[in-house]
């Protein structure tokens, strides 16, 4: 209207039912003020205008500004009761991540799953926790098996095709979980989950680690396989790698010492025969079936030991959370009969709420706890067999990879790759060069 206004200088009058119906702050007023324009009030019979007395125009003055007031506290008790409704656990906002939609209960709107949409959430989850995609890549898998297609959302537009940055955020909502946002305020929602916590963490991780891949790459154009895996043997300084092309137009890659500071004797090295080092060590991790069968029992034997100790704990775990909900329940049945304070039952409220919330999660993870750990074990040996294979049928960015989560702290030292395996597989590299696989009988294989 403002704009309106400004644009049609003929205009010499408003007629408005009453003042809070047409000013929602005090600048409109000092604009239509300045303006010229005489404004007609029907339900309060005022005229405004340049003959209005100056104390109609005080009084008018004192409306706008309770207008103003009676709009802030609109505002107010509307933010209020969202975050009441956040702080009971039910999320206030009305657009929801794929997979759910808004249903009523007593009247209110709450989230409910999406029974059309709920499979496309789970499958998104879990094809990315498996480490095999990228979000493109993941969203082409997806449309290929009709998840993401116009006939499935023929009610919503923006979702018809999912965009790379569409599927990031949903894949980082904590809402599939059974958490949200609100706020910049994490609350522990009363809406059912669609995955459980682990599945969700797991393509966390998967997300920063392609986030560091992307970031890297955009800062390093050239993809060197073993840059970043090595330090120098001799003085510690950083291995840098280099192409160099020799007249008859063919490349090589060299790694060698950046030598900062230092009086560094050691000469550079091909790629080729660090690859060749590297490929001779992996061989090293192959066990034999003999091997692979005494290490299997072992686990089955440490198991059972770790089972035993787990139930123990998980009913601990139990026991104390059943405790804390009694309380919590005291707690509230007091405030209720005002034998407490507010401040003080909403003190040990988030506190008690807190550590169930712990327990929860502890709980879950020791339920599935015994068979990770076998889980475990048994990829463990499957990898350490298969390392080599893996190694050299992976291209440079997937051998740069594998090579990250076998070895650390390496070193490159007189032309020789001098490898240390993380743990566990520099015990099975110990192991493998040894004769007698079952060595010294203990309590761990």
């Amino acid at each position: 209207m403002i704009e309106h206004l400004h644009g049609n200088s003929d205009i010499e009058a408003i007629l408005v039912e009453k003042t809070d119906r047409l000013y929602r702050n005090f600048k409109d007023y000092v604009i239509i003020d300045d303006l010229g324009l005489t404004v007609y009030l029907v339900k309060e019979n005022e005229i405004i205008g340049k003959e209005a007395s100056s104390h109609q125009k005080f009084i008018h003055g004192i409306k706008v500004l309770m207008a103003k007031n009676y709009v802030d506290n609109l505002s107010e008790e509307a933010r209020k009761g969202l975050n009441q409704k956040a702080e009971s656990g039910i999320y206030p906002g009305s657009n929801l991540p794929i997979g759910y939609k808004l249903g009523k209960h007593d009247g209110k709107s709450i989230p409910v799953v999406d029974e059309t949409h709920k499979e496309l959430a789970v499958q998104m989850f879990e094809l990315y926790a498996s480490g095999s995609y990228s979000i493109l890549s993941l969203r082409q898998r997806l449309k290929a098996e009709g998840f993401i297609s116009p006939e499935r959302f023929k009610e919503d537009l923006r979702r018809r095709t999912l965009t790379k940055s569409t599927m990031h955020r949903l894949l980082r909502n904590p809402f599939y979980y059974g958490d949200f946002q609100w706020n910049d305020k994490l609350y522990t929602g009363t809406h059912p989950p669609l995955i459980p916590k682990e599945l969700w963490n797991k393509v966390q991780a998967n997300l920063d680690r392609f986030e560091k891949k992307e970031m890297l790459s955009k800062h390093q154009a050239t993809p060197f396989i073993f840059k970043g895996l090595f330090v120098c043997g001799e003085c510690g300084r950083s291995i840098t790698a280099e192409k160099k092309v020799k007249k008859s137009g063919k490349e090589y890659t060299y790694y060698h010492c950046t030598k900062f500071e230092t009086n560094c004797s050691q000469k550079a090295i091909n790629e080729t025969v660090i690859e060749k080092q590297i490929t001779s060590s992996l061989h090293g991790l192959e066990m034999p079936q003999e091997a692979v069968s005494y290490v299997a029992m072992g686990l089955k034997t440490s198991l059972t030991t770790k089972r035993a100790t787990a139930d123990k704990i998980k009913r601990n775990f139990e026991e104390e959370k059943k405790l804390l909900e009694e309380r919590l329940d005291s707690l509230y049945e007091d405030k209720l009969d005002g034998n407490i304070a507010k401040d003080f039952y909403e003190r040990k409220a988030d506190e008690y709420s807190t550590r169930i919330k712990e327990l929860d999660e502890k709980i879950s993870k020791m339920t599935h706890a015994s068979l990770d750990y076998y889980d475990f074990g048994s990829k463990i040996l499957e990898l350490a067999n298969k390392a080599s294979f893996l190694y050299e049928k992976a291209n440079p960015e997937e051998k740069k990879e594998l090579l990250s989560f076998l070895l650390s702290n390496s070193t490159l030292k007189d032309r020789k790759a001098l490898l240390q395996y993380k743990k566990p597989f520099d015990r099975v590299l110990e192991r493998a060069s040894c004769s007698d696989w079952r060595g010294r009988r203990g309590s761990n294989p």
